[in-house]
């Protein structure tokens, strides 16, 4: 949704002459139109541009203007950006204005004076610093050239309250003033600009003991939503309200303190998604969901960082779009999305290994902070940090600003496009290449699979904030949308196509969206109050009179989808229009199929966010009967609906069944475009979790499937790969770094093994398999399965005993049975029993069979690392006998078939199996009469073909070893040196001079061992006779007998 990226930029006022205001900072706030923002000191009111950062004016109060009124504390600006109001310790409202000096524009910055003139001048620029491909610039005599305006801050007036100032918001046109004693709140009109016409009179004051839904104590905080018209008021004795104007103060109660640590400090009003935020003492956030200002807000959750100590919440501010709220804390930061996922935060337990001259100093408290126009930029405006923070508290930085990057969908959501993301920066956006990627390779943690494609400078200039992004559904295009035009940009060229003549840019705005039909960009267009559809080739020059196809409408679009020839318009009229999308060779053409209006389903329709239609499993209908089939998805807001088509038999007239999901849904994908088996399928992220509709046209009562996704947020649904790919935030502090670098890490989350358990526990198996067979050729298919069987093992394996797995039938049977119509399932099998404890193997087992029985298909079916992978569990669920021939008909196997790796693995582990050796023995003894002519494994003819070897005639003096090894172990080996210097300390033998040898009678052992890569080990018993070392043959076993129990 939104995550940070890079490092924070820092903006400092020193060198423009205002030495150690940094200090003095109070508040900092946005204008409502976001062009503009001012950070408040003590004496000092600063106005910046947001868009480049600059500090275009500002106005220094006088020792004696701060001893009369007090020290600035707070300020609001008016909702036209053209006046503000400061208000003072002493209980003072100080008014300025925003103005304009000259009629003309001009290039402004302020800076200090006596300061040389270092700036380059535009033609060395020019100059030295050609356009890259794809770009270009624009000259100082260009049309699309000129000046920023100058700014000047003006002073109006001085208002004095003498009941005194608990609480100021801005209510155009007028100021809501909230006094203390009495407790009582008044309407103050924002002083006339001409002196020509005078301020109309404040209105009477109304106490707060004549409200009757409020309690009488004084407001300490007060926040007014322009969007809504609503308000948010706190009071002193810790209740929460929302409140609403017409003729009179109503409101209702949202939120009342317990305790004193509970105490409401402030509040965020989210229109888009009509939700309260309040901020309380102890760091917690608490979610109300309002409607009217009557009806009592309902909490929907709560947002906490325990265990970290966060310190009291000092400042909310929401995205413009409403899908991320930005938290200051005394002692550090956090985003969160709009139901409750953590996107990032500040508090971490390594801060100790930063360098010692870090200057993060946000890191560590806020004061204030909002989002900049687009919700590609944070503005922190720090505190001052603790004495107990590791940070350098001599930098002279004012405002961070935090580099962030959102996903795409947070302007317009596209349903049906669950494998494509890409995310969008304040100059860039990122593409998502994991469609080229092969499936190792995409699940490689670490692994870079963004194309980085900067916004052309031009564009961006003049166009910012980017409003909509469109990519197409191979990833080949892109397009994007500002404040006016667009542009498109295609992967294969590197190239960017903007509109030749200025003007026809400037003629239209996008509004509602854009979409991708292969090489044709569709966009929903406001050209000077005409709706229109236009119809873009990638192809050819972006110009109105290449246009393909323009379709007018009669209302605003509020959303559009594209769903295969299909496009859908829903409008601001509550009607949902169908286009079909006709091809030929020489045109792309619109055909209207027909529309259907919604009027008194859906009460706002500009709270549509997004929609689709699942269409029956039936012979394919005409174009023009889609719409009256199809069953509708609508994500209003954050409820997810679901309208069902209902016809009466006697009249044609068409209606709906609505039927709501579920109530708090951030985003949501239909998968039309997937493997058959989940074509029908609905999944949506609620926060926390996923929510799977497996049939959403056969049963959507409750979902099949709700799992969480722990810290990561889910980006897309990649269907043909079984995963889910998720992103979160990373802080990277070094100790070569000032400051802190973000990245973004993607994770991928299986999501097939949870499909398939959820069908097996409704016993449709034949469905689950019908599911599953599209990933066979899947390289972690196998991988796969043994999760699945894995989980269904360790939770039934542990509720064996309890009533509820004897109330409801096991799962792992049908599991199993699901698992044998894979090749893989042998493989499986072994590989989740290993994987799991040892105690839980008599469960699996009595499921699938004798685990002698199963490695014995193993053998059969050619798979011997499965086979060897089985040893284990057959010398630890069956008996000595039992064991000892499987076993020696696994070794016999290998040997015919020259597994010799697997060979070793398995006398490496025989050899550890017991203290002296004999297991092995016995089993090499037991193959090698299996094996077809002579094996290597034979110790019939050890003295015979004896090699020799050096040999001490020290006496030996065995040493008993209790290690133990693995399947995958073995003793280790004696190095190339100590084998040379155990070599050069033998004795030499008089006659010949040369080492005395040895004749070793275990020949054949001897070969197998390096044919295995093992030795001997000194805890396998010898007999030293003759100068040689003789293994002694062990009888032919015979008839075995079990162990005792």
């Amino acid at each position: 949704m939104y995550w940070p990226t890079g490092s924070a930029r820092r903006l400092s006022v020193e060198s423009l002459g205002f030495a150690d205001k940094h200090k003095e900072a109070v508040h900092m706030s946005c204008a409502r139109d976001g062009l503009l923002w001012l950070v408040l000191t003590r004496s000092a009111l600063l106005i910046w541009r947001a868009k480049p950062a600059e500090l275009v004016t500002a106005m220094v109060r006088t020792a004696r203007s701060i001893h009369e009124y007090g020290a600035n504390v707070c300020a609001l600006w008016r909702q036209d950006s053209g006046a503000l109001v400061v208000r003072t310790e002493r209980d003072t409202l100080l008014f300025y204005d925003l103005v304009q000096p000259t009629d003309s524009p001009a290039v402004h910055a302020l800076s200090d004076s006596t300061a040389p003139d270092l700036v380059p001048s535009a033609q060395a620029l020019l100059s030295t610093f050609q356009p890259a491909t794809g770009d270009a610039y624009h000259t100082i005599g260009s049309d699309l050239f000129g000046g920023r305006i100058a700014l000047q801050l003006v002073f109006r007036d001085a208002l004095q309250v003498d009941p005194g100032i608990s609480a100021i918001a801005s209510i155009d046109p007028e100021i809501l003033v909230a006094t203390r004693s009495p407790a009582a709140v008044q309407l103050v009109p924002w002083p006339s600009a001409s002196d020509e016409k005078p301020s109309a009179p404040p209105a009477p004051p109304i106490l707060l003991t004549s409200l009757p839904w409020l309690t009488p104590s004084p407001l300490v905080h007060a926040e007014h939503s322009y969007a809504t018209d609503l308000s948010a008021w706190l009071t002193e004795d810790g209740c929460a309200y929302i409140v609403g104007q017409s003729d009179a103060w109503v409101g209702a109660r949202a939120y009342s303190a317990s305790e004193k640590d509970a105490m409401p400090v402030t509040t965020a009003v989210n229109a888009r998604f009509s939700l309260l935020a309040i901020g309380l003492e102890q760091g917690d956030i608490v979610m109300f969901e309002f409607h009217t200002p009557t009806q009592s807000p309902e909490k929907t959750h709560t947002l906490s960082l325990s265990p970290h100590v966060t310190g009291r919440v000092t400042s909310l501010a929401w995205t413009a779009d409403g899908h991320a709220l930005a938290v200051g804390y005394e002692r550090g930061w956090a985003v969160w999305s709009m139901f409750g996922h953590l996107m990032t935060h500040s508090f971490r337990s390594d801060w100790h290994s930063m360098t010692r001259v870090y200057r993060d100093t946000f890191q560590f408290g806020t004061q204030s902070v909002f989002w900049a126009l687009g919700g590609t930029e944070l503005f922190v405006l720090p505190r001052v940090p603790p004495a107990d923070a590791p940070v350098k508290d001599d930098d002279k930085t004012l405002v961070y600003i935090l580099p962030f990057l959102k996903a795409a969908s947070t302007a317009q959501l596209m349903p049906a496009e669950t494998d494509g993301c890409f995310l969008v920066g304040d100059t860039g956006a990122y593409i998502y290449r994991g469609n080229e990627q092969s499936d190792a390779g995409l699940l490689m943690p670490d692994n870079d699979i963004w194309r980085h494609v900067p916004f052309p400078p031009e564009y961006l200039t003049w166009q910012w904030p980017i409003r909509y992004a469109a990519q197409s559904s191979d990833g080949r295009f892109l397009a994007i949308a500002g404040r006016r035009g667009l542009a498109h940009y295609s992967t294969v060229s590197g190239h960017w196509k903007m509109f030749e003549v200025a003007s026809q840019a400037l003629s239209f705005c996008v509004r509602g969206g854009m979409v991708w039909f292969q090489h044709v960009l569709i966009a929903a267009c406001d050209c000077m109050g005409e709706i229109q559809i236009r119809l873009y080739s990638r192809d050819q020059t972006l110009d109105n009179a290449h246009l393909l196809d323009l379709a007018v409408l009669d209302a605003p679009v509020v959303t559009l989808q594209l769903l295969d020839t299909s496009l859908l318009l829903y409008l601001a009229n509550n009607t949902l229009v169908h286009y079909n999308i006709t091809t030929t060779r020489e045109h792309v053409r619109l055909i209207l199929c027909g529309s259907i209006s919604f009027e008194g389903i859906i009460g706002e329709p500009s709270r549509v966010r997004a929609f689709s239609w699942l269409l029956p499993e039936q012979a394919e209908l005409l174009p023009t009967d889609d719409l009256t089939m199809a069953t509708l998805v609508f994500l209003i807001d954050g409820m997810l609906v679901l309208l069902r088509p209902a016809r009466a038999s006697d009249d044609d007239q068409l209606s709906y069944d609505l039927q709501v999901l579920h109530e708090h849904i951030e985003s949501y994908w239909t998968p039309i475009y997937a493997y058959e088996a989940l074509q029908q399928s609905l999944w949506s992220f609620d926060g926390q979790r996923v929510l799977v509709w497996l049939n959403l046209l056969q049963h959507s009562d409750a979902p099949d499937y709700v799992f969480s996704v722990d810290d990561t947020y889910p980006l897309c649904i990649l269907t043909d790969r079984g995963i889910i790919l998720g992103a979160d935030s990373q802080a990277v502090v070094r100790r070569t770094l000032d400051t802190t670098a973000y990245r973004l890490r993607l994770s991928t989350s299986l999501f097939l093994d949870r499909i398939l358990r959820a069908l097996l526990q409704r016993r449709r198996v034949s469905e689950a398999i019908h599911s599953a067979a599209p990933y066979v050729p899947l390289e972690y298919f196998a991988h796969v399965l043994e999760v699945l069987v894995h989980d269904i093992l360790e939770k039934e394996a542990d509720e064996s005993t309890s009533a509820s797995l004897e109330d409801n039938a096991p799962l792992l049977p049908a599991a199993l049975a699901f698992l044998d119509h894979f090749d893989v399932a042998l493989q499986v099998i072994v590989r989740a029993a290993r994987k799991t404890e040892v105690s839980r193997w008599a469960y699996l087992f009595d499921a699938a069979g004798r685990p002698s029985d199963l490695m014995q298909r193993c053998l059969d079916r050619g798979d011997y690392a499965s086979a060897g992978a089985y040893l284990l569990v057959v010398h630890e669920m069956e008996d000595r006998p039992t064991s000892i021939q499987a076993t020696a008909t696994a070794l016999a196997r290998f040997e015919e078939n020259e597994e010799w790796e697997i060979l070793r693995h398995a006398l490496s582990f025989l050899h550890g199996v017991d203290q002296n050796g004999e297991t092995l023995r016995v089993c090499a003894s037991i193959a090698a009469k299996l094996v077809r002519g002579k094996s290597l494994l034979s110790m019939e003819n050890d003295l015979e073909g004896a090699q020799e070897v050096p040999l001490s005639r020290t006496p030996f003096q065995p040493k008993q070893s209790s290690r133990k090894y693995s399947l995958n172990e073995s003793p280790r080996r004696p190095s190339s040196l100590a084998r040379k210097t155990s070599l050069s300390s033998m004795p030499l033998s008089p006659a010949q001079n040369t080492p005395v040898l040895r004749a070793s009678s275990a020949h054949v052992l001897h070969r197998a061992a390096r044919s295995a890569s093992i030795t001997l080990s000194p805890s396998m018993p010898r007999m030293q006779a003759n100068g040689r070392l003789v293994i002694p043959v062990s009888p032919s076993p015979g008839p075995l007998t079990p162990k005792p129990s």
